[in-house]
């Protein structure tokens, strides 16, 4: 990997708004991290005194009530990472099925999708065994390292 390539995955960083990026093959290994101005938590009280603050509308339910869970929580649900920076493809190419579909049975050798990172199209395994019950990334978007892709049950 020379400078050209590393400053394309700088790029890229840039790009996609990525905080960290790694890459181990084969005796080569590389970790960049963004370095970003932390973001204060802003608090904003509901009312001072007890009485009410105005605002400028409705709070937006998926703020007032939380987000919403998926599954019941009773059921441990287990998710397949991006173990790294790039392009997620569901398909080895658009004209093809899908490695993977929501209900399929998978185990540790299924393959489950592709990661596309650098020019460079990299298979990834399910390495756990289950039924996949969501598919959390479109066809084609950036993923950063450690996102999650899939669910699994």
């Amino acid at each position: 990997m020379d400078l050209d390539d590393i400053k394309a995955i700088i790029d890229l960083m840039k790009k996609n708004d990525l905080a960290v990026f790694k890459l181990e093959r084969e005796g080569f290994k590389i970790e960049l991290e963004a370095h970003r101005m932390p973001t204060p938590n802003v608090v904003l009280p509901h009312s001072v005194g007890g009485a009410p603050l105005p605002h400028a509308g409705p709070i937006p339910a998926n703020v007032a009530e939380g987000p919403t869970p998926t599954t019941s929580p009773s059921t441990p649900l287990k998710e397949i990472v991006s173990p790294m920076v790039g392009t997620f493809y569901r398909a080895p190419s658009p004209d093809s099925a899908p490695y993977a579909e929501v209900g399929q049975e998978i185990n540790e050798e299924s393959l489950v999708c592709i990661i596309e990172a650098m020019k460079v199209m990299n298979e990834i395994k399910a390495e756990i065994k289950g039924v996949i019950v969501e598919i959390l990334v479109e066809n084609g978007t950036p993923v950063q390292f450690g996102q999650p892709l899939i669910r699994v049950k």
